[in-house]
């Protein structure tokens, strides 16, 4: 059986100015830094994980490597796990986008099916196919292992929607180091939890 966690990476310092990130960083905030030493923390009491799965992200990147002080597992960069590419909305703040581009912030939201990246980035159906092909071949490199991935909110959302065969709007917004867990049995994916921050207390 393959156990698969999901993570967030932690809150970041353009998380708290509510801008759009994509493909552009920001660092952790002390914030997000204690969020990712908590669910490491938390990490030590569940079953073991055998690798650690991470955008190349440098914010994706900053949590792997501090959850893992307290795991300790070895840590691969999957280039297919990094966030939705958002093309000119990059940097901006939600407001500001809100005000010039109010349908495509609306779709972005609420329709993602019929957003089109109008901003110069990728639709989510682009992002989903992306991000598939990267999760698909870390199973192949690494079957029926526990694999921890630390990724990004657009991101984990898209995948998890492919993997459960669920609409996008279905699955939650996940928050910063929120921890879902899921496991793959006879080719099905089935869910044990769901965006858990309960370490996060």
């Amino acid at each position: 059986m393959t156990i698969l966690y999901f993570v967030r990476h932690g809150q970041t310092i353009w998380n708290q100015e509510h801008r759009m990130q994509g493909f552009k960083n920001s660092a952790l905030t002390p914030r997000g830094i204690q969020q990712a030493d908590q669910l490491g923390q938390h990490l030590t009491k569940l079953p073991k994980i055998d690798r650690i799965l991470v955008s190349p992200s440098p914010r994706a990147q900053q949590t792997a490597q501090h959850l893992n002080a307290q795991i300790k597992r070895p840590i691969t960069t999957v280039p297919e796990f990094q966030e939705l590419n958002m093309g000119c909305w990059e940097g901006q703040t939600h407001r500001a986008i809100q005000q010039v581009s109010p349908v495509e912030w609306q779709r972005f939201w609420h329709d993602p099916t019929a957003f089109e990246a109008l901003n110069g980035g990728e639709t989510f159906a682009q992002l989903q196919q992306r991000a598939q092909r990267g999760f698909e071949r870390s199973l192949q490199v690494y079957p029926k292992e526990t694999l921890l991935i630390v990724a990004h909110r657009v991101t984990l959302r898209v995948l998890l929607a492919q993997l459960l065969q669920q609409p996008i709007v279905a699955i939650p917004d996940p928050q910063p180091t929120s921890l879902t867990k899921l496991t793959l049995t006879a080719g099905r994916y089935q869910v044990a939890f769901m965006n858990r921050i309960s370490h996060d207390e």
